[in-house]
């Protein structure tokens, strides 16, 4: 399926009003949404499909849960501010959506956990199912990680675009930062499936720009 053809299958199984569908589509559609835009939603929608097919996270309730946070966990997005996930997960649960209370905390939840996607643990009283199904969604939304290098690059640079706002110096070493952060972890994925599928070329991603953006820093140096 195409982009447009996924974002319509996607909002299809959203519970919410039309006018909320429409400012939802609008804040992603932002000029500046460079990576973090309709098409991020749009490819997380397709892999969930693609790779969650013969997997419980595409049976009910979690398959409009999980389309529900994709709609809605980057729905506001500054890169100046640090509360992005707090303010999105606000923004659904304004929207009054057509779910048990139950499932819209499960989606707020989640919205709050793209914070900090590997440092995610079990709330009390999860049950095991809601529990995979959250780290599934975690794991989709670090899938472009995992992309064929050009695509990695193209989505690197989208990102850049949307920190325009740093220097080169400042931008290479916030992006270092987190790269490393993530390299020391054991796993990227915490899924077999998108282990599987994602896990070597992110690996490798992330050592080549790893380097890119350390050669970046000692050139500013000098």
């Amino acid at each position: 399926m195409n982009h447009q053809t996924l974002i319509a299958d996607l909002w299809a199984h959203v519970p919410v009003g039309p006018r909320v569908r429409e400012d939802v589509v609008a804040r992603m559609s932002g000029a500046d949404r460079h990576y973090h835009g309709i098409d991020h939603i749009a490819v997380l929608w397709g892999r969930h499909i693609h790779h969650g097919a013969n997997l419980p996270v595409c049976q009910p309730p979690w398959h409009r849960l999980i389309a529900s946070t994709i709609a809605f966990h980057d729905a506001i997005y500054e890169p100046v501010r640090q509360d992005n996930e707090i303010r999105s997960a606000e923004l659904w649960r304004d929207a009054s959506p057509a779910l048990d209370l139950w499932e819209i905390a499960w989606v707020s939840n989640t919205i709050l956990a793209t914070a900090d996607h590997l440092g995610s643990r079990p709330e009390a009283g999860m049950t095991d199912a809601a529990w995979a199904a959250r780290l599934w969604l975690l794991d989709l939304d670090l899938t472009p990680l995992g992309e064929a290098a050009d695509d990695f690059n193209a989505s690197t640079g989208a990102l850049r675009r949307e920190y325009a706002h740093l220097d080169d110096a400042t931008w290479a070493s916030g992006r270092r930062r987190f790269l490393k952060n993530l390299s020391l972890k054991p796993v990227f994925y915490r899924t077999p499936v998108l282990a599987a599928a994602f896990e070597p070329q992110a690996r490798e991603n992330l050592a080549r720009e790893l380097a890119d953006c350390a050669s970046v820093i000692r050139s500013g140096e000098q």
